[in-house]
């Protein structure tokens, strides 16, 4: 995506140091805030989770040590990530067992903490210099400041695979964007090599996203074959349809390839490939029900022992819910999702509210596009459809899981919202100057955007000033 503006070599050098240095502040800020609270983390702090993924990684240092003197592919098979426990998922124990120091827990928190504090800053540096690339400078510095401060941060000090996880959901979160606009088969295969890796890491959010995109990418297919086969003169190719199978075909299978050896594990463990203790816990009522069941079924001999009515499942959950309770958890769930995300909640809504006044400004001031390059990408309606019905199943997920277990995930949604609302005001932005969008509107909507930044850095003061 282009800047909004052609700037002279001048004004471009300007504002590459103004980026440098904007961004070099925000990530020396990170370094300083949060150095301190890696190195001091001590092993009797830790909760439930992150004791798991601990045990997980004791128990992963076996297998990166392998014995060939039997076998060779047994040992190579181990070395993939594939434990898990039913709670926590194998790739940040795959990752820690690296850095692990057996005899020195405390050893192995520091090393792995300035891990994931050197993995988040040098991403974010990644994220900066290509967001400046393609979007205004106040939009790019918004989109870095949300990912550091509402993305990253809440999650850093916390021994588990969320940075991980966030870098590897937004992998898939693009990739099923771009899969959308342009429909190219190893596109599809990214989508399940990035849903695979993000899952490993943690799978409450991967796989309704995966399947939202499945859904609306079928429609779209299935738009393309009715329009290619009954209205006359559309350019609409059965390509789109043909080859829309084949990528789902091969979405799975790199889904299936990176995650089947933790799929085959829990099989063994618990006689269920997807098992997660999640998917039990957050159909019962509190909180304390759902650690005790996790704490007295570790195993599929406890599982055996539960007789399968007795199960926490949706059908016995909703089937004995009035519309009332349902809505009351659900308004319960809303208030404990909002004091998680209580920052950044407030400013992405801000920016829908900016996207929506730049698309009703860009459509109610400007003359009729000419050509394609004066128009939104084809694929904008399906883009939009899929952004809309993912963060919509993403966020009923999280509402009611709210209730029962701990939401410290959703975070990962903040960096791949504030990406795709910055984009989106940007892209129609960009159409509508070439259709001479009056420059008053341009020179508000920067303003907007440093008021937006203002606003972050301002609001997130206390938590990354300490």
């Amino acid at each position: 995506m282009a800047v909004l503006s052609h700037p002279t070599p001048l004004r471009l050098w300007l504002r590459r140091i103004a980026a440098i240095a904007m961004l070099s502040s925000l990530l020396g800020l990170l370094l300083v805030r949060t150095l301190p609270v890696m190195q001091d983390r001590a092993p009797m702090q830790l909760t439930l989770v992150e004791s798991a993924h601990l045990e997980l990684t004791a128990q992963t240092l076996l297998d990166l040590r392998p014995d060939f003197s039997h076998s060779i592919s047994e040992p190579l098979k181990r070395m993939i990530p594939h434990r898990t426990d039913g709670l926590v998922q194998p790739l940040w124990a795959w990752v820690a067992a690296w850095m692990h120091h057996p005899e020195d827990v405390g050893a192995t928190l520091r090393g792995s903490g300035i891990f994931r504090l050197g993995l988040a800053v040098g991403f974010l540096a990644v994220l900066g210099l290509v967001a400046t690339r393609s979007f205004s400078l106040p939009a790019a510095m918004w989109v870095v400041l949300m990912a550091a401060l509402h993305g990253f941060l809440p999650v850093l000090p916390s021994y588990t695979g969320d940075v991980l996880h966030q870098i590897l959901f937004l992998a898939l979160w693009l990739a099923c964007l771009y899969a959308l606009q342009r429909n190219s088969l190893w596109v599809y295969g990214v989508v399940g090599a990035a849903g695979a890796l993000a899952w490993l890491a943690e799978d409450r959010l991967v796989v309704p996203v995966i399947l939202v995109f499945m859904l609306v990418s079928s429609l779209r297919a299935l738009w393309g074959w009715v329009e290619g086969h009954f209205r006359a003169g559309s350019q609409v190719s059965l390509w789109v349809w043909r080859n829309h199978w084949l990528g789902l075909l091969m979405l799975a299978a790199m889904f299936f390839f990176i995650a089947g050896p933790r799929l085959q594990q829990a099989h063994q463990q618990f006689g269920e490939a997807f098992f997660s203790h999640v998917d039990h816990a957050r159909w019962l009522a509190t909180p304390g029900d759902g650690m005790r069941w996790i704490e007295q079924h570790p195993d599929m001999e406890s599982l055996a022992r539960t007789p399968a009515l007795e199960r926490p499942s949706a059908a016995a959950s909703l089937g004995s819910m009035s519309l009332g309770s349902l809505l009351g958890r659900l308004a319960v769930g809303a208030g404990l999702v909002a004091d998680q995300l209580k920052l950044a909640l407030p400013m992405l809504g801000v920016m829908l509210g900016l996207l929506l006044t730049v698309v009703l400004l860009a459509w109610g001031t400007c003359p009729k596009a000419r050509h394609a390059g004066e128009r939104l990408h084809p694929e904008a309606a399906t883009v939009v459809l899929f952004v809309v019905v993912a963060i919509g199943a993403c966020a009923l997920i999280g509402l009611w899981d709210a209730v029962v277990l701990p939401v410290r995930h959703l975070h990962a949604l903040v960096m791949p919202l504030s990406l795709t609302l910055a984009w989106g005001a940007e892209s129609v932005l960009r159409r509508a100057r070439r259709r001479g969008l009056n420059r008053g509107i341009k020179a508000a909507y920067l303003i907007a955007m440093w008021l937006m930044v203002l606003w972050t850095m301002l609001a997130s003061r206390p938590g990354l000033l300490g």
